[in-house]
């Protein structure tokens, strides 16, 4: 095999392993939408359903802890956040049970165990507390299903869930400008929701042996080392063979 070639090739090898090595799936990708079930309001995917889940489970917690905030919170601006937040879910709670009836899809009857645990948590506090934790949860729970919203507003393939789409589309909008008015939202109301009181137990025993450290963001998928040390050797020959190709050649003689 040529110089040329060989080069060639064990570029094309690196190339392989390196964004293989990657290996990130993405879940708002309209492929792994899941199998369409027909309805009697058109198909749908496992996506849509999951839309038709997800915002029963909110309203399962948003509304009780909207009207308890009439009476735990402090500020009047989470108050009348609080009011607004049980109105609109009690109006989209009355469709997302009306349309799954009619599609045939299963909704919860209760909310989750995380979703528990923030309730758990809110009732468990009062004044300028409750406020916090009203503000920073529920803004993180709606950070969290926007992007879902949007996914199914873009590729759904039924009428009927294009439509309730656009409608809580606008509405979890609408919240977290509302919950962001309160001036009381975090970089914890920002981020990834987690259950109350969960704590990554690597990092905390990190933190108390080198803060310093423990503030270094470690990745969680990290390729194998098998991976890490075929790539390495790729890159090796990808070397070798380009500095062949660039060295000066004498005469043949």
């Amino acid at each position: 095999m040529s110089a040329k070639r060989f080069a060639a090739f064990a570029l094309a090898l690196h190339l392989l392993l390196l964004s293989g090595s990657t290996g990130v799936a993405h879940a708002d990708d309209p492929a792994d939408a899941g199998p369409v079930q027909q309805t009697p309001l058109g198909p749908i995917t496992a996506l849509d359903e999951e839309l038709l889940v997800k915002v029963r489970l909110a309203g399962l917690w948003e509304m009780p802890m909207g009207e308890e905030a009439q009476t735990r919170a402090a500020s009047q601006r989470v108050k009348d956040v609080g009011q607004q937040l049980a109105s609109d879910h009690e109006f989209l709670d009355e469709r997302v049970v009306r349309l799954a009836s009619q599609m045939g899809v299963e909704l919860p009857a209760e909310a989750n165990a995380d979703q528990q645990s923030w309730m758990a948590e809110m009732r468990s506090r009062t004044g300028a507390a409750f406020d916090d934790s009203f503000a920073n949860r529920l803004r993180a729970a709606h950070g969290s299903i926007f992007p879902v919203i949007g996914t199914v507003r873009a590729n759904t393939r039924n009428e009927a869930i294009r439509q309730f789409a656009q409608i809580c589309n606008q509405i979890v909008l609408k919240h977290m400008t509302l919950l962001e008015s309160t001036n009381m939202v975090t970089d914890s109301g920002l981020s990834k929701p987690v259950a109350a009181g969960a704590v990554n137990q690597v990092n905390q025993a990190a933190s108390a042996a080198d803060p310093v450290r423990a503030a270094q963001v470690v990745p969680t998928n990290n390729p194998s080392p098998l991976v890490v040390l075929l790539i390495c050797l790729a890159g090796v020959v990808v070397t070798i063979g380009v500095l062949r190709l660039l060295r000066p050649r004498g005469d043949v003689r």
